[in-house]
Formats: structure tokens, sequence, C-alpha cells
């Protein structure tokens, strides 16, 4: 998990933001759709998003347009929770996954993606997800992740 912004100054971090037009993927009537990134100012699943092919890129907009627009998607081969409790869900292009959770103020946020290789959801990713999840909810309340806007 990433180094909390109060201990990154005391270890001489810097503290990265990137713009905005870097990390909102989508702004709709609904939800405004965000990829996560971290205080270095990585961005994991765009990252991945842009190592995919086209087909990907463009099931993905798709997907992520119709929430962001409509504020739901009924089909659970392309949308659906993967983690009731922690209330993380995924997108499903093809045979890649976006993990993703709702946030106040009626963000998506998507925080990681990956390729599927088997019937099982890679319970790394998963778990990245949640990991990411706490970090960016810690950030937000702490008032470092979006700085001064």
């Amino acid at each position: 998990m990433a180094i909390p912004t109060s201990q990154r100054a005391v270890v001489g971090l810097p503290i990265a933001q990137p713009k905005k037009e870097e990390y909102i993927f989508y702004q709709g009537e609904k939800f405004q759709v965000e990829f996560y990134f971290t205080e270095a100012g990585k961005i994991p699943a765009k990252e991945c998003l842009e190592e995919s092919a086209l087909d990907i890129k463009v099931k993905l907009a798709a997907l992520v347009k119709y929430i962001a627009e409509q504020g739901k998607i009924f089909d659970i081969t392309k949308f659906r929770v993967i983690d009731s409790k922690e209330k993380i869900y995924e997108f499903k292009p093809l045979q890649y996954r976006f993990f993703n959770f709702f946030y106040e103020g009626r963000k998506i946020i998507i925080t990681n993606g990956y390729v599927k290789k088997s019937q099982k959801v890679s319970r790394k990713d998963l778990e990245r997800a949640r990991d990411i999840k706490k970090d960016y909810t810690y950030r937000v309340k702490g008032g470092s992740y979006y700085g001064k806007e």
C-alpha cells in the first residue's frame, strides 16, 4: 500500500498529482468516472488499459459511458459486484477486468485492471483493489488526494 501523504513529507518523497484530464475518464449525467492515482502520480488502471488492444479500449469506454450516463448496467456479463462486503465491482470488457467502486459525490473510481486467465477472480488483483479503495478513502478524507483543484 502507498505511504500516507503525511509520512511522504517526513521521508522526503514528492506528492504527485496528475492533471484532471489524465485521471478523469468520463463525466456523465449520473456519475463521474475516474482512474485512481497513486501518491507518486501513477495511474495503474489506465496503464493496464493503454497496454490493451483497441477493442478492449472501445468496450470499456462504452461501458463507462453507459453507466455514467444511465446510472446502471443490468447485464452482469458486463458489470457486476465482485465483493459485496467491500462494495468492489468490475467492468468486464472481453477477457479484461477493471475493478472499481462507487464514492460519494457521484463518483466511480477505477482502481486496477488485469487480463482474466481462468474462471476464478484474481485474488491478488482483488486484494489490490481493496487496498486502493482504502488508500483513496484515507487520502480523500485527509484532504490530500485532490489537493488544491
